[in-house]
């Protein structure tokens, strides 16, 4: 059985080997996140456990369990580009870094992780050579879009592919990937291979100080095995004959503030950054690797699983109907930690053709488009992706009608 075939419990750490991991979150038993089902299907459906570790050593997070990457991408619910915000996130992200490292005329751009290629889409159109790299089902989609998907996930061979035609690459990205990688020292050398002598690579993860601090726990789900800092992530490029060589906070990323990380072969020219030290330190007084930091976080989470309950429960007690509004995956870990049924959330609205008319897996709620949900007299909508809170109050038909959101996190509130 391969490794993308396997699912099991992890007893060492995936960065530094160390054996001393230690259980600081419970998010009960659930099946994996973007796993939505049909009503015919529910009989099939399995909960796997959503533990997330702490290891003492090098400050990296990470579940316990790891699900098998087959189970979860081969039939994979999530486009990207259904999202306006993100299109508009992906397409400054692009900007910035051809602004910044200036690529030749035919240089090589590599997406690993690039779903229906809406990272790929944003660079100028003949401009440069652009591969994918996209196991899961969505990268259907990215080839009828005329790219060079390489539909397989990304190991030595899809690198030796790459290399051979069309070649190195000046810049490869991979946005909310990285964490998603059990293996991740296989995955790094593999990557080093894959980069010309100067190409950089950009990460972007959600940031384990601001899920603690911010109490994003929605962002923990199985498709996320990691939850990271700059510190793990130092030792393991450093490992890997590669280096970090700047780094930046983003407020929005895909599924909300992120780490941005520029990383290149150990031996290229690119300057480090002195953001890199100052990070580093603040990590460390920060306590990236003490236990009770995250056990304090725990505490928080499960307080405000309360507030929100009672929340729902007070709208519904003063004659409010309430729904859900986007389905991304960190919604299924609320939605499931929560909970809630159907008696509580009616429906969940959204624009993903390919979630439209299933259930969210778990909670078994219908998701259905903007059109029925309007038509549905749902007054308040629990909103999912509640790091794009302005967009949706701006420009949602749902908003426009006069309806409300709750916003989960950190603190429940209405709006």
């Amino acid at each position: 059985m391969s490794e993308f075939e396997r699912s099991y419990t992890r007893t060492t750490c995936r960065f530094c080997g160390g054996g001393e991991l230690l259980k600081y979150l419970d998010l009960g038993d659930q099946p994996p996140s973007n796993a939505f089902i049909t009503a015919a299907e529910l009989a099939a459906e399995r909960r796997y456990p959503l533990r997330a570790v702490l290891c003492s050593h090098c400050g990296a997070s990470q579940l316990s369990h790891v699900v098998a990457a087959k189970s979860i991408y081969s039939d994979y619910a999530y486009l990207s580009s259904t999202s306006r915000p993100l299109v508009e996130y992906y397409q400054s992200l692009v900007d910035k870094l051809v602004a910044r490292f200036q690529p030749a005329a035919s240089a090589v751009m590599v997406d690993i992780g690039a779903n229906d290629g809406i990272m790929l889409r944003r660079y100028p159109s003949g401009q440069f050579r652009l591969v994918g790299v996209e196991p899961s089902s969505a990268g259907e989609e990215a080839v009828k879009h005329g790219l060079d998907i390489r539909r397989r996930f990304f190991d030595a061979e899809a690198v030796a592919g790459i290399v051979s035609d069309p070649g190195a690459a000046s810049i490869v990205t991979a946005t909310n990937v990285f964490a998603h990688v059990d293996e991740i020292g296989t995955f790094s050398a593999n990557l080093r291979d894959l980069l010309a002598p100067d190409g950089v690579f950009v990460i972007e993860f959600p940031y384990i100080v601001d899920t603690v601090d911010n109490l994003y726990f929605d962002t923990i789900y199985h498709e996320h095995l990691s939850y990271l800092g700059l510190t793990p992530l130092v030792h393991l490029t450093e490992r890997s004959g590669l280096r970090v060589f700047d780094v930046e906070r983003t407020p929005t990323g895909a599924s909300g503030p992120a780490l941005r990380v520029f990383v290149c072969r150990a031996e290229a020219g690119h300057a480090k950054s002195t953001a890199v030290d100052t990070m580093l330190e603040s990590e460390r007084l920060w306590g990236i690797a003490e236990p009770a930091i995250y056990q304090r976080f725990a505490e928080r989470v499960e307080r405000v699983r309360g507030r929100l309950k009672n929340l729902i429960a007070e709208i519904r007690a003063d004659g409010g109907r309430v729904g859900g509004y986007t389905a991304p995956a960190k919604g299924n870990t609320l939605l499931n930690y929560l909970g809630v049924t159907v008696a509580d959330i009616e429906s969940i609205a959204e624009t993903n053709r390919q979630k439209i008319g299933t259930l969210t897996p778990g909670t078994h709620i219908p998701v259905v488009d903007e059109d029925e949900f309007l038509r549905s007299g749902i007054t308040h909508a629990l909103l999912l992706s509640w790091n794009y809170a302005n967009f949706f109050r701006e420009h949602s038909p749902f908003a426009k009608a006069g309806g409300r959101f709750i916003i989960p996190l950190p603190e429940p509130s209405v709006i």
